[in-house]
Formats: structure tokens, sequence, C-alpha cells
């Protein structure tokens, strides 16, 4: 929660005051004179007050205490070279994890290009069906078509023959 802070308060205030005399000024209002020189003499007194404020030392901290490691003297060397010997360690095994991660990425690759070319077969497959079933579904209706034009005619054969008197 923020502590209220009176000083910035009457800072603002004060320039407050001065931005609507100004406004007075521009627009030719009366009062703009007067409410100058509150703001002016309102800020001059904040500045002074804010001028003569304590300034409080600011507390410095002995760092070294918790973190050991910022404070290095000569006899720290030797630990200084178990944990570089520990550090290569710990890089080793991380350089192991990172060879056992390339191979088994380097499988599903290979697994991953075994599907796709399964896939690409199927792919093909299924291109040669449907040109089939194509093929067929036209010669399907050319028949279909030449089937409506025979039974056409014979309707109309039949016709004539209703109309023909014995």
């Amino acid at each position: 929660m923020r502590k209220f802070d009176l000083l910035n308060f009457f800072y603002g205030l004060g320039a407050a005051i001065i931005l609507v005399a100004a406004l007075f000024k521009f627009l030719g209002l009366e009062g703009a004179d007067a409410l100058f020189i509150v703001g002016l003499v309102g800020e001059a007194i904040i500045f002074l007050i804010s001028g003569a404020q304590p300034v409080f030392k600011q507390r410095t901290y002995n760092w070294e205490r918790l973190f050991p490691q910022l404070d290095r003297d000569e006899d720290d060397e030797a630990v200084a070279t178990v944990s570089m010997e520990n550090a290569e360690v710990t890089q080793e095994q991380q350089i192991q994890q990172i060879i056992q991660s390339i191979v088994g990425l380097n499988s599903s690759v290979e697994n991953l290009n075994s599907a796709t070319q399964r896939l690409t077969g199927y792919v093909e497959k299924l291109e040669t069906n449907y040109e089939m079933v194509n093929s067929s579904t036209l010669d399907y209706h050319k028949e279909i078509n030449s089937l409506k034009i025979k039974i056409a005619s014979a309707n109309d054969k039949l016709k004539e023959f209703e109309n023909y008197k014995f």
C-alpha cells in the first residue's frame, strides 16, 4: 500500500494552479495574474521545503556474508578448482544426455520417414483407384445415355404400333 506524500501533493497542486493561470491568460480572463502569482509562490515554497529535507543514508549490505563466493581469497582457489572439476563432469553428463537425445531424434525421424513413404504409396494407390472409378463412371454415364435413347425409340415404336389399326 502506498503512503500519501504531502509534498508530492503540493507539487501537483502548484503545477495545476500555474496551468489554470496560463489558460486564463490565453483566453484573456480576469484573475490570470493573481493565479500566476499564487502558483509560482506556492511552487517556490515547495521547492524550498524539498531542498531542506534531510537525506537518509542508504544502508549497505555485506553480501559476502550471505554469498561467500563473492569474497574470494587465495584459499578459495582449491575450492574453485574442485568446482571446475565438478562442472566438467556435469558438462560431460549433459553432453551424454544430448547425444542420447540426438540418437532418439534420429530414430524418430527414420520412423517418420518410413511412415511418410508408406503414406505416399497409399496415396498413389488411391489415385490409381480414383482414376479407374472415374473412367468406369464415365462409361456408365455413356451406357445410361445410350439406354435412354433406345428406350425413347422403343416408346416411339410402341406408340406407332398402338396407332396402327387392323
